[in-house]
């Protein structure tokens, strides 16, 4: 399989959007969509899962859409985790296959999801997410601050 690489400009506008990280309880990713849907009136859809593939083993991180009708703005929920691999080893043991999971965004590897949009989330939403037991943290982030081969991750397909 061939690989294509692509050089990116740190200024290019396809990296021109808001991310948003979150730590929370809800370990599946389905869980926490719906949750997000209830408490913030949201209408994340599963979308085609992200994939990666990194030394010919293949990563896939769930991912979900919501957009907009009135205002035609699109926010995205991505796992910052991979679903896990089985890698066989080479190793005689007990032990021949190991579970391997993927990072998405290994500068961030403290929160579970991303939130990803062309604009910025109102106040009223950050106020909300502080009252929910089950986001332990939320962070803005400056995508300058991840490495611009990581930042490639977050681009998704259409």
């Amino acid at each position: 399989m061939k690989v294509y690489s692509f050089d990116w400009d740190d200024n290019d506008p396809i990296f021109e959007f808001h991310l948003l990280g979150l730590t929370s309880n809800l370990n599946k990713d389905y869980d926490f969509a719906f949750y997000l849907n209830k408490n913030c009136k949201f209408g994340f859809r599963r979308v085609k899962d992200q994939k990666i593939i990194d030394q010919g083993i293949s990563y896939n991180f769930s991912v979900y859409k919501f957009y907009h009708l009135k205002t035609k703005q699109e926010i995205q929920l991505i796992s910052n985790y991979s679903y896990p691999q089985i890698i066989k080893t080479d190793n005689i043991s007990l032990f021949n296959e190991v579970e391997n999971v993927k990072t998405l965004i290994p500068e961030y590897k403290t929160f579970n999801y991303f939130l990803k949009s062309d604009f910025l989330l109102d106040e009223e939403f950050y106020v909300n997410l502080s009252g929910f037991k089950t986001i332990q943290e939320y962070q803005d982030i400056d995508i300058k601050t991840i490495k611009i081969n990581n930042l490639e991750n977050l681009i998704l397909s259409k």
